[in-house]
């Protein structure tokens, strides 16, 4: 069983380059990395021909190209069974790779998710908490269970996202060639909505399919100035985009496969956007979602920033004609703005935090998401495979993890 791993990248050699190294550091000769670069002006090429790994394969786009055909030009160049995609300033952690194969080739599901730590990259003025990673028990030496995608459809249609958990993901979780390509309006088109993770996660959820997920944590979700992410994040709320979310739009612009609904700096709106888009294109209209909760949820988003609340009106007005909603939008705008948390979400994350532990990523004077990652399959160890094969149960693999920690420097 052949597993690709992708990354997709544009302008982000200085990240980059770390990245890949976390595959390159995975003990498996049956795997293939596969960079595509969005037409970088950085030396990316350059970088890519430093690298000696015939497991490496570097493409490149010609031309700028929107991040859902980057996403697709990065397909067209794999070869393997299953297909795991994280971000160029994202890492996977190569001691745990050989029990992700593991749980794959046992079950062979049309998919498989699981835990990820979070890594924000130190670089100056840059966030408060950067620079370490938190270990979370009840993410940590877990179960894999089955389940279905269409486990989910009735929260996603209720915009219920908290409670969409576990998703099918191919972002940092994996998904067959074979159901990729079995539920894709045509063999080279596999993405074929702007954000194109949740184009395949709301595909899985409205065709449903057979999938796996693991409390175990298999790769970091690194975030730093440069991620498309939290620049949408930043324009929304009005707190210093540094060009990413405009660029992500003018990117866009010149695809020709586009979204029901037009772009703007919301990542509520790129989610509904999404679900709309999937349901359309692939003859899923008789799943209706909740357009008043939805409504409600999207212009929620621009609390922070009214020129976006008069562009998201604008576009759910236009919406809301084209899908006859005219009266859950007017219901959407009475009701009053939803809590970015919950009292019971709150009470849940304070809780976990109870029972974890972070500790700082540096290592040998770096700090990197290739130390990230070093530093916590140090932690973890080879554990997951005893707790697997029942020789230790969790808690003690949680304890032994604790114990390791203390290698490294602690952090609050």
């Amino acid at each position: 069983m052949k597993i690709s791993i992708v990354i997709p990248t544009r302008e982000r050699s200085q990240y980059l380059r770390h990245s890949v190294r976390t595959a390159l550091e995975i003990d498996d000769t049956n795997i293939e990395i596969v960079v595509s670069d969005n037409a970088s002006s950085d030396g990316t090429k350059e970088l890519m021909q430093e690298f000696d790994d015939p497991r490496l394969v570097y493409v490149n786009t010609g031309a700028r190209l929107s991040m859902r055909q980057n996403f697709n030009h990065a397909f067209m160049a794999t070869t393997g069974d299953y297909l795991i995609y994280f971000g160029d300033d994202d890492g996977i952690l190569p001691r745990q790779f050989k029990f992700l194969r593991e749980v794959l080739e046992r079950h062979e599901p049309d998919g498989l998710s699981w835990a990820r730590a979070t890594y924000g990259w130190p670089i100056e003025g840059y966030g408060k908490k950067t620079g370490g990673i938190r270990s979370f028990k009840n993410r940590t030496f877990g179960s894999v269970r089955e389940y279905q995608g269409s486990e989910n459809r009735e929260n996603l249609l209720a915009c219920r996202l908290n409670l969409m958990t576990p998703m099918p993901e191919i972002y940092h979780g994996c998904i067959s060639r074979n159901y990729l390509v079995r539920t894709a309006t045509s063999s080279d088109l596999i993405f074929d909505s702007a954000i194109p993770d949740y184009n395949i996660a709301y595909r899985a959820v409205l065709k449903n399919g057979r999938f796996f997920h693991i409390d175990h944590v298999f790769s970091i979700n690194g975030y730093s100035p440069a991620s498309t992410g939290g620049g949408q994040n930043a324009a929304q709320t009005k707190t210093g985009d540094d060009g990413t979310s405009k660029l992500f739009e003018a990117e866009n612009k010149i695809d020709p496969v586009t979204d029901v609904i037009a772009y703007a700096s919301s990542v509520p709106l790129a989610f509904f956007s999404t679900l709309e888009t999937v349901r359309k294109k692939h003859g899923l209209m008789k799943y209706k979602p909740d357009y008043t909760a939805w409504y409600r949820y999207v212009l929620g988003s621009s609390r922070y920033n009214s020129d976006l609340n008069a562009v998201l009106l604008k576009l759910m007005s236009k919406h809301a004609e084209a899908t006859d909603s005219f009266d859950e939008l007017a219901k959407a705008r009475k009701l009053p703005l939803q809590p970015k948390r919950t009292w019971s979400e709150l009470f849940a994350k304070w809780n976990s935090i109870l029972f974890s532990f972070r500790v700082s990523a540096e290592k040998d004077g770096n700090n990197t998401i290739l130390t990230a990652v070093q530093v916590l399959d140090a932690i973890l160890d080879d554990d997951f495979g005893q707790v697997r094969s029942a020789n230790m149960n969790k808690a003690a693999a949680w304890t032994a993890a604790k114990h390791r920690s203390k290698r490294f420097k602690k952090q609050l």
